[in-house]
């Protein structure tokens, strides 16, 4: 019964991932393109909104995860119905952007603010009882391998809605085709959230069931007596969580850079005209940007397992180096190319955000042992992650607008712009595609050197990834 219990919570695990991927992959691959280029929204605005929202993101993480882990209200006393109820407005949040409130300078800008905290509320919300719900399932290491592979199958399937939304709209071409499609990819995630809603128990739910107690507060009430302060404060004194946010922060700035403007700078410098025989192509590129991740985690799981995932990570910082000086040193006049490097580039960095949830798990588990609780602070210390890490979802796009700004591409619509102005833009385009990587790839590399608990599970049998995934689920 327990065993049955557990698959359950694994494939409910593995179905909010899929619901993530839905909409979070299409939301971040589109929001940008669609307020710059339908909605033409002013530069002022659209800093103004990244601000405002750079403000929230310091803010919801802490004050979300110190709920989740302190209170017993009926949203937050379990990890699942933290997921259940917030379900339909996190579906919500991701439709409200597709829908215009108007040409009016004003609105478009109130309707980016709104948009970016509306969204952002309910991924933090979600997202952080889901990230728990990963770390609380089960301690065995062999289980939260079994749930990266699953997680990662599930965000496989999830990834194809970039690919559908560009069937369905021509690329944004035909944009009410966009918003009914967005429509049905929302309601299609809160049904998968439901379900994980539903049956998402953790290990501290399970044993309380297997006791009889059908419902009980899953937190150390111990922590009600502390203050967020005190044990921020305790999780932040770990080396090893300082090493691993600030690789994190640069992880999600160069993440949300290939998701916010791969398409912007793939039409630019992929013209249609450079791939003609092959009409196909950029679509299949753009989409492909999405399930390329999952699948090479899929697929190379036995070699993670062997290797241990502290040296994958430091392996892919290395790629992400000399990748970025190869691409630079052979130009942008190559279309295919560039289109293979960066579909490359994004493959890999988005593959190794999707393990990031096993160190961070190893550093619950620590903080555990260490503080002798009776429960893990999860969310706090994915929290205090997002504390850190949440702002370069902020900086990215703002930093990269300006630069682009800077070389007149608000102008581009206007087609005012001469010949040698727009190869300028595209050449800073290409230079910000290769030199990013490399600068990050360097500070990555140095960052995560001092993270000292490296495979202390990880380096366990690789039996678990032998099996086929219908092995994992029955």
């Amino acid at each position: 019964m327990a065993s049955a219990s557990l698959r359950q919570s694994m494939l409910a695990y593995g179905s909010q991932a899929m619901a993530f991927s839905l909409i979070s992959s299409s939301f971040n691959f589109y929001y940008v393109k669609v307020f710059l280029d339908i909605y033409h929204i002013e530069q002022m605005w659209f800093h103004l909104a990244q601000a405002l929202f750079l403000v929230w993101n310091a803010i919801n993480d802490p004050l979300f995860a110190y709920l989740q882990d302190s209170t017993s209200s009926r949203f937050t006393r379990t990890r699942r119905e933290s997921i259940l109820y917030a379900a339909p407005f996190f579906a919500l949040s991701y439709i409200v952007p597709w829908f215009s409130w108007g040409s009016n300078p004003i609105m478009v800008g109130l309707h980016l603010i709104l948009t970016l905290f509306f969204w952002d509320t309910m991924l933090t919300f979600v997202g952080l009882a889901a990230s728990a719900l990963f770390t609380e399932i089960s301690q065995d290491p062999d289980h939260r391998l079994k749930l990266v592979r699953i997680g990662s199958i599930g965000c496989l399937f999830g990834a194809c809605s970039v690919s559908i939304l560009e069937y369905t709209s021509g690329s944004l071409t035909n944009f009410f085709g966009f918003q009914v499609t967005s429509i049905c990819i929302g309601v299609a995630s809160y049904l998968l959230f439901r379900y994980t809603g539903n049956n998402g128990h953790t290990q501290y739910d399970r044993e309380k069931m297997s006791s009889g107690i059908e419902s009980d507060i899953t937190h150390d009430k111990s922590l009600q007596n502390q203050s967020y302060l005190s044990l921020s404060c305790q999780i932040i004194a770990d080396k090893n969580f300082v090493s691993f946010v600030v690789m994190n922060f640069f992880q999600i700035f160069h993440t949300t850079f290939m998701a916010n403007f791969m398409k912007v700078m793939g039409d630019e410098l992929v013209q249609l005209h450079d791939i003609e025989e092959f009409p196909w192509l950029r679509s299949f590129f753009y989409g492909s940007s999405r399930f390329l991740p999952m699948i090479l985690i899929i697929s190379t799981t036995p070699l993670i397992g062997k290797i241990g995932y502290y040296n994958t990570i430091k392996v892919s910082f290395l790629w992400k180096i000399t990748a970025g000086i190869g691409m630079y040193m052979i130009g942008r006049n190559h279309p295919i190319l560039l289109m293979l490097y960066m579909a490359l580039d994004s493959c890999f960095a988005n593959a190794m955000f999707s393990m990031f949830n096993m160190p961070l798990s190893d550093i619950v588990d620590t903080d555990m042992q260490k503080h002798h609780r009776s429960h893990p602070i999860s969310s706090l210390v994915y929290g205090n992650n997002a504390l850190v890490t949440k702002p370069a979802i902020s900086l990215s796009p703002m930093m990269t607008v300006a630069v682009l700004n800077t070389y007149g591409y608000q102008q581009l619509d206007k087609k005012t712009l001469t010949v040698p102005q727009i190869s300028s833009l595209h050449d800073t385009m290409f230079l910000l595609l290769c030199i990013q990587p490399i600068v990050i790839g360097t500070l990555q590399l140095i960052t995560w050197s001092f993270y000292s608990i490296r495979d202390r599970k990880t380096n366990q049998v690789n039996k678990v990834f032998t099996a086929t995934t219908d092995n994992i689920l029955n």
